[in-house]
């Protein structure tokens, strides 16, 4: 009887091991596929930036994931600057022809 139970003991064990085992490699599985797609869509965020540009899209194909992901990056905050910067210069423009139109009305 105690050569049945730790049989039994032994195949519960085998079998939740490999249980773990299974599940550990399907998320395994499906980050590296996560990490594929997200890498697959930056590279093509990336030539899409360049507007298809043959030799640049060349050079996008040739660099790693990582370095494309850093140049994402640098883009994005490039991005938002320069959208700051044309915000601010469309308004000052705007103050600007207020102003004017303001001192021309005093004028006549």
């Amino acid at each position: 009887m105690k050569n049945s139970n730790s049989k039994k003991a032994f195949l519960i064990g085998l079998a939740a091991t490999a249980a773990v085992a299974a599940v550990a490699t399907i998320l395994v599985y499906e980050e590296d596929t996560v990490d594929r797609v997200g890498a697959y869509l930056n590279r093509q965020r990336m030539k899409n930036k360049f507007k298809g540009n043959n030799k640049i899209t060349r050079v996008v194909d040739s660099l790693s994931d990582n370095e494309i992901e850093t140049l994402l990056n640098v883009f994005d905050r490039t991005g938002s600057w320069k959208d700051t910067v044309f915000e601010t210069l469309d308004d000052l423009k705007d103050k600007a022809v207020d102003y004017k139109d303001h001192m021309a009305k005093k004028l006549n």
